[in-house]
């Protein structure tokens, strides 16, 4: 119908009218993509919440996992230290008994975590990060990833230094064969008791022990580093998560 009436009016060299009617076409194009940008812009908003929702709901369940873990190898590195005085000076007092025990049971144990949001792995696979409009949001996501391929590294040193120091270190004691593991014997502050024979006697004087139990100690004590820093970056995104649906 317009063009019609734009012809008409150039065959009757009604300029004013041409330009009326062009005036009437450029604005409706424009409001048009305007309209389009602006539903693309709504669209594009509602996926940004859906997917913080889903990294809000991600990151809670790794910080419970992180903090299990975290609370896990703090604890066992307790123990560890507890075993070392006791080594050191050749007396293993009563209330030191559980905390021995315990290292002998769990001293060589690292504990998994499913640290990974698979909401981010696979939002930035599909190529769509830029989403996320809040980049500090983004750059500390991108860099807990990064955080975790370095952690991966040195987990993989802690768990292969552990195996060098195993056979020195569980050579002079037995694990009970009755002995059933559950969620129980290995949750921390359940207060399962470890079926364990060793003597204390040969274990302070055999230096290879010694030394296993120190080691051990250390390699326990920098994973529980690393995962403490994990733990502070998980507390760091939640927040920064929880600001971005104000």
């Amino acid at each position: 119908m317009i063009l019609r009436r734009i012809t008409k009016h150039v065959k009757d060299q009604n300029w004013f009218a041409v330009g009326s009617d062009f005036f009437i076409v450029v604005v409706g194009v424009y409001i048009g993509i305007q309209v389009s940008i602006c539903n693309a812009s709504q669209l594009e908003r509602r996926e940004e919440a859906a997917i913080i929702e889903r990294l809000q709901s991600d990151f809670e369940r790794i910080q419970e996992d992180s903090d299990r873990s975290l609370a896990f190898h703090r604890a066992l590195t307790e123990d560890l230290r507890t075993m070392v005085r006791a080594l050191r000076s050749g007396v293993l007092r009563d209330e030191d008994i559980p905390a021995f025990e315990r290292a002998l049971f769990k001293g060589l144990n690292f504990q998994t975590s499913a640290d990974r949001s698979g909401s981010f792995t696979e939002l930035m696979s599909s190529g769509r990060g830029n989403i996320l409009r809040d980049r500090d949001l983004l750059h500390a996501l991108v860099d807990y990833e990064d955080f975790l391929e370095r952690f991966a590294v040195a987990g993989k040193h802690n768990l292969d230094s552990a195996l060098l120091v195993t056979g020195a270190f569980t050579s002079s004691f037995e694990y009970d064969v009755d002995l059933r593991i559950t969620d129980d014997t290995i949750a921390e502050g359940s207060g399962v008791q470890f079926p364990v024979a060793y003597d204390f006697g040969a274990l302070a004087g055999d230096p290879a022990f010694h030394n296993a139990a120190e080691e051990l100690m250390f390699l326990q004590s920098n994973f529980t580093l690393w995962r403490s820093r994990i733990s502070d970056r998980v507390e760091d995104i939640q927040e920064q998560l929880a600001e971005s649906t104000q």
